[in-house]
Formats: C-alpha cells, structure tokens, sequence
C-alpha cells in the first residue's frame, strides 16, 4: 500500500464515533443522544453534494469538529419539546438557547438542534471601532447568515439530491446577504471574519474598498432588518443621537480641540501613574488595599498577580486613547473623522429605520442583488483559466437557484421579474466565454442561439455538472433536449428551431455538455 494512502486512512475520521465518545460523558437523554447521532450521519452523508453544489466552502474537518466543540465544551443539557399543533408549521425554527447555562431546548428535529448547537458557539464577526454604528446590526445579519449557510447542509443535501426546502428558514434575507459575500469574497474571507482573534483587520472597509456602492447597502440592510426589532431601533435611534452630538462637538473646533489637549494630560498622566505603581511593590500592595477596601465581598481582588494584570489592561486602555488623541490632533485625521462621521449619519437617516417595513427591506435586497450582479460580471471578466470559468458557472448556477423573499412570496433568484434582464446578460457572459475557454460546449454558432440553449441546459440541480450529458433531436418546428445526468434522464428541454445550419453538434446522440 501507498504511503499516501496509508496516511489517508489514518487520518480518516469516524465523526460519529467521536460523538459517541462525548455523549458517554454527557447527561443527556437517550432521545436526545440519538438525535444527535442522526444528525451527524446526515451531515456526512450530504457533505460531498453539498461541496460540489456550492464549490468555495469550509472542509468538512472543519465542519464537523467545530460542532463537536461545541457539544463537548458548551452544551451541558438539551432538552427537547414538541410543537403545538398550531405551531407545526414553524418546528424548524423553534429553539431557545441559554449560553450561560449551558442549556438548549428545542423541537425534536434535527435542523432546529443543528441551529441551536451553532448558536450556542457562533463567535461574533468583528467590527472594528471606525465602524461601531453598525457593528450590532452587521454582526446580527452575518451570525444569522452563517448558521443557515450550515444549516442548509443538513435540509438541503439528502446524499441523493439537492433539494430546495429554504421555507424551513426563519431568516431567508440574511441567508441570502451571507451567499452574496461568499460568492463574491471568498468563503475564506467569511471564515477570517468569524474567527479573528487579533482583531487589526478591517473587514467593512475591504467591503468598501472592492465595491462602496455594494458597502453602502449592505449596512443600511443590516441596519433595516434589526430595526424590525423594537430594542434594536431603539439602540440605532440612540447610536444616531450619540453621533450628532460627537459631529456637533467635533464642529465646536477650538473647545474639542481644547478637550482633547486636556485628554491627552489626563492620560499621559494616568499612564505614569500606573508605571510607578507597576514598578514598586510597595505601591501595588497598597493599591490592593485601597481598592479592595471599597469592593463589595463578591468583587474583591483576589491576589497582587491579578491587580497587576488588571492594571496592565487599564494602561493598554490608555495607551490606546493617548493614540487616538493625537490621531485626532492631526488637521487631516480631524477632517477626516468630521467625513466619517456625517457619512454615518447619513446612511442611518436613509435607511429610514422608523419608517422601515418588509416591503422596504425586500426592494433593498433587490437592489443589492443588481450591485452583485454587477461584481459578478467582474469576476468574469478576470477570469483566464478553465478552471476559474468552470468554478464561476458552478457559483452561478447555485446562485439563481437562491431563496429571496418578495411582495409575492418566496421566490428562487431566477424567477424575480426586476431581476431577468441582468440575471440574462450576466448567463449570457457566463457561457460566451465558458465556451470560449473549452469549459463548455458549442452547440451552435451563432452566439444568442447557443446561449439560449445552453442556459436551458446549466439552470438544472444536477449536482455535478460535468456529468451533464444531452441528445438533441429535432421534430416539425422545435429542438428537443434530452438532459441526462450520467445515464439517468433528468428531463426534456425544447426550443425553438432555428440556425439549423449552424448547429456544431451531431443529432440523436449523446453528447457531454462539459468539456
């Protein structure tokens, strides 16, 4: 044997097995130990599907052992509880997590349990303080965008087919919002976001740098779809006010420059302080003291090692303000802040948060989708090898086969009436240049006709792409495709004759549609 595939085999994972050796330590009931076990089997199962379907994802490695953390490290007890009659409908989504407590209870499925295990562990999506206007509603949006991106392995991917059950999301907007990222970032982009620690990246201003038109909506959305909230309105309500009386101050230039002069003492100061008592023992020993003595019982300070690393944050605290002083005090960074500012404002007015309503919310997710499409058509355009094309047909046919929530319902992307003349001409870029590239092939000459047929064809859910096989045949005034999958007829396309002369392909024979 190999030793390549000796080294595969060793590192393969028995997922279930691991849970097993969890839940031996976990005081949970046999019901809930099964459940469990069930769902973990689907999420291996679908996994392969899913990975094809969706190309730019997190392993599976990944995946699955961040689930088992959490279970292992987090969850202390799940209960589970059925669903009113009434309620049936909505038992997908029904689920209370209580972080503190260790404590999950919810409806006895699999997807509801899967949801709640990610929120118990999902870690926020920095924002960083140039941006903290929008920092809950943004980190909202995403968490709940990152959950259903996962949930979806588990409802969606079946190990047979690739199903379409997105009426089983309570949030399809921000599930939506998360695939536009990803399409257009990168999954690793999305992966970064969630799980940095060291927090010196700027990830809102990477956004606006690739697109501000794209920047500027995805905030005033995220700031919408919190307002729906009443406690979420009232703090974007009070964030607003914060801002206009920071602008009125800053404008005030001679007293906030006065102010920050008199900041930037008082803390060069504290920050002497606080070395002269790191630096003497005897000086930290009655800080101890004197601290402790005006401590209730269940607060004091345990031990000089823990007031010395108390006082060490608190001089990173003013470290940090000293800088921001006197970034501040320089005449570009003042102007500058003055800029930030009032654009902050503005994009809060516009999204009109007191006004706001689904209608509101579902036209801004549409126009979002126009600035996405626009990226996309970028993204092609750079584009230079087979495989970049082929992976840009396969994030373009997941794509319009997305969820998006509109006046008359639930819809797939590809059936919004708005959107058709952009989803056209960008299918239109796709396949033109696939087909330029040998990704795919030509049926026809000429260009509009090939790329009707080909369209026709590439909307499918046959999972994997390249195994796309089609026989086209003709009757009295139409084309007839046969699409396969592999052997397996999938179903039958028809198109108009025409450009019978310039067809590239021979009739009545099985052809690959992927070269």
């Amino acid at each position: 044997m190999a030793k390549k595939e000796i080294l595969s085999k060793f590192n393969l994972k028995d997922y279930n097995n691991e849970l097993e050796k969890i839940l031996e330590g976990k005081d949970f009931s046999s019901q809930v130990k099964n459940l469990l076990l069930s769902m973990f089997y689907k999420l291996e199962i679908g996994y392969k599907d899913y990975a094809i379907v969706k190309q730019d994802i997190n392993s599976k490695e990944a995946i699955m052992e961040s689930i088992l953390n959490v279970i292992k490290t987090k969850c202390k007890n799940i209960e589970l509880t059925k669903p009113n009659l009434d309620e049936q409908k909505e038992s997908e989504a029904c689920y209370i997590v209580y972080p503190e407590e260790g404590k999950i209870v919810c409806y006895q499925n699999e997807s509801a349990l899967l949801q709640a295990i990610l929120e118990m562990g999902t870690k926020e999506f920095f924002v960083s303080k140039n941006d903290l206007p929008f920092k809950r509603a943004v980190q909202k949006v995403l968490i709940q965008g990152y959950e259903l991106n996962l949930k979806e392995l588990l409802i969606n991917f079946d190990g047979w087919a690739w199903n379409n059950n997105f009426d089983k999301y309570d949030n399809v907007s921000s599930f939506l919002l998360y695939q536009n990222l990803r399409l257009l970032f990168g999954n690793t982009f999305l992966y970064d976001w969630k799980r940095d620690r060291r927090r010196n990246r700027d990830y809102l201003s990477e956004i606006k740098n690739f697109s501000e038109d794209f920047w500027k909506i995805f905030c005033k959305y995220c700031l919408q779809c919190i307002s729906m909230e009443k406690n979420e309105k009232l703090g974007i309500e009070h964030e607003l006010d914060t801002l206009k009386q920071e602008l009125k101050d800053m404008k005030d230039k001679v007293n906030f420059l006065k102010k920050m002069y008199e900041q930037k003492k008082i803390t060069s100061e504290s920050i002497k302080r606080i070395d002269k008592i790191l630096n003497d023992n005897e000086l930290l020993k009655g800080e101890f003291l004197t601290r402790n003595s005006d401590l209730p019982e269940k607060d004091k300070i345990f031990s000089l090692s823990d007031l010395e690393e108390i006082i060490q944050n608190e001089r990173v605290a003013c470290v940090d303000k000293l800088q921001e002083c006197n970034y501040i005090l320089e005449p570009k960074n003042y102007l500058n802040k003055i800029k930030k500012i009032e654009q902050q404002i503005e994009m809060i007015e516009d999204a009109n948060i007191k006004q706001v309503d689904s209608n509101i919310i579902q036209q801004k997710q549409i126009d979002l989708q126009f600035i996405f499409l626009n990226e996309f058509k970028k993204k092609l355009d750079n584009a230079v090898t087979k495989k970049e094309l082929i992976e840009l047909v396969y994030h373009y046919r997941y794509y319009l086969w997305l969820p998006i929530q509109t006046n008359t319902g639930l819809k797939r992307i590809r059936e919004v009436p708005e959107l058709q003349e952009e989803i056209i001409e960008v299918a239109k870029k796709v396949i033109t240049k696939a087909c330029k590239l040998k990704a795919l092939l030509i049926i026809n000459q000429d260009i509009q006709y090939n790329f009707e047929i080909m369209f026709k064809i590439i909307d499918t859910k046959i999972i994997h792409l390249e195994e796309i096989c089609a026989i086209f045949s003709k009757s009295d005034d139409m084309i007839n495709v046969d699409i396969y999958e592999g052997e397996i007829l999938d179903r039958v396309e028809s198109i108009p004759k025409e450009k019978e002369e310039d067809f590239m392909i021979k009739f009545n024979k099985k052809i690959r549609i992927f070269t």
